[in-house]
């Protein structure tokens, strides 16, 4: 018995309704992206393991278990693309040419993780990062331009959660209070919680496990560890948020699984996803730069899952484009119908015809199937007056027209398509 082959376990199939829905999205995100002023960059899958492990940090979970390696090298494929683009702006020396930069990326990244609904270990970003500033305005930019996103496909129950965890200074203080406060329920946390404690003790608010998550959730978290200034930050963000009209929720459990975040950090949350129910997220990284080579530069930024949205929309219905069929009335008629195809195809119009040698009426079926709206009949009797048929699917309807006004006629009948 011949073995029969499947997708590898955490990675996808699209089908074409899903490439469409991929696509769509993709497509709605750029017009956002070049609205906003972001420019593209398309940056390699293959990094070196440092970079990652230098900037998302050494105690992470993508750090600690979720990296795919290279076998012998010390290599990785992109498990995100925050590193990345710090990697790039760095080794180009961009500051040499201007000190402010909005850029937006889109494409597969990878983590060895264990799959599950919503987890995968090939999956999709539409990511921005912004360099250069540090104004509380550039960071209610960046999440509603988040937002957007998801709103332009359609996803209207949603959630956007925010929090500050300061400066450095200030996430050294909040780590020192869980850390504190935690060690005496250590032993009734998971053991990989009693390593963070020690490694990472921000990392244990993460924690998804239901007996680390009721002895989180009695912490008493605030903004009593920021700053002044930190304070002053988020709060002038939270303003700007409401005078805006943009709804949101303070969380001070959010605190990100990547240690690059400072002050600003947030999730964009769906119902719809059970418990990884994070559609996106982002936040301020103001000290990555230094840890990766460079010199201090405030930057902000944000990922969004599209297979995470994809999911929350379930089986939503995409706008098909117009498409008209080519059906032979004739078994000699083949030449007769690509060079019809061709013409139609030259004046962008979608078309296609089932290349089988059917009869005319399984022809028609199949042309059904496919969401033609309209067919092309061609008969030799018609073809011999230069004329074809005509066939509207969806009212049932056709009339006998002339072959060289076929394409104009087609067009006007689209525009009550499209």
């Amino acid at each position: 018995m011949k073995r029969q082959y499947s997708n590898v376990r955490g990675t996808v199939d699209f089908s074409s309704q899903q490439v469409s829905l991929y696509e769509s999205l993709r497509r709605k995100s750029m017009n956002l992206f070049n609205l906003y002023g972001y420019r593209q960059l398309m940056l390699p899958f293959l990094e070196e393991k440092n970079l990652f492990i230098k900037g998302v940090g050494q105690a992470s979970e993508i750090v600690q278990s979720q990296m795919m390696k290279i076998e012998g090298k010390d290599i990785v494929l992109r498990p995100e693309g925050t590193a990345q683009v710090v990697r790039y702006y760095l080794q180009h020396r961009l500051d040499k040419k201007n000190n402010f930069y909005k850029f937006f990326y889109l494409g597969p990244m990878f983590r060895g993780e264990r799959p599950q609904r919503g987890r995968l270990r090939q999956f999709n970003h539409i990511g921005a990062e912004v360099v250069g500033s540090d104004s509380v305005y550039l960071d209610a930019e960046i999440i509603i331009l988040a937002l957007k996103i998801v709103d332009s496909i359609g996803l209207k129950k949603k959630q956007l959660q925010l929090n500050s965890l300061g400066c450095q200074a200030d996430k050294k203080k909040l780590s020192q209070y869980i850390k504190e406060k935690l060690s005496k329920q250590k032993d009734k946390l998971c053991s990989a919680c009693q390593k963070r404690i020690v490694n990472n003790p921000l990392r244990v608010i993460d924690c998804k496990r239901d007996k680390c998550k009721r002895i989180v959730n009695s912490l008493k978290l605030g903004k009593g560890h920021l700053c002044f200034d930190c304070q002053n930050h988020f709060n002038n963000l939270l303003n700007v948020l409401g005078d805006l009209g943009i709804n949101y929720k303070y969380n001070p459990f959010l605190v990100r699984g990547l240690d690059y975040y400072t002050h600003t950090v947030f999730e964009i949350t769906s119902d719809q996803l059970g418990s990884q129910d994070a559609l996106g997220a982002g936040g301020r990284y103001n000290n990555l730069f230094s840890q990766l080579g460079g010199v201090d530069i405030p930057a902000v930024g944000f990922a969004l899952g599209v297979e995470r949205v994809m999911l929350a929309l379930g089986k939503k219905e995409q706008k098909k484009r117009s498409l008209v069929f080519i059906a032979r009335a004739g078994k000699n008629l083949e030449k007769q119908g690509l060079l019809l195809l061709s013409e139609l195809r030259a004046n962008r119009i979608a078309s296609s015809c089932d290349f089988r040698a059917k009869s005319l009426k399984a022809q028609l079926r199949y042309g059904q199937k496919i969401g033609a709206e309209l067919v092309v009949i061609l008969g030799e009797d018609e073809l011999k007056e230069n004329k074809v048929i005509l066939k509207d699917m969806s009212k049932s309807e056709q009339e006998t027209l002339k072959l060289k006004d076929l394409t104009t006629k087609i067009k006007e009948k689209l525009k009550n398509y499209d």
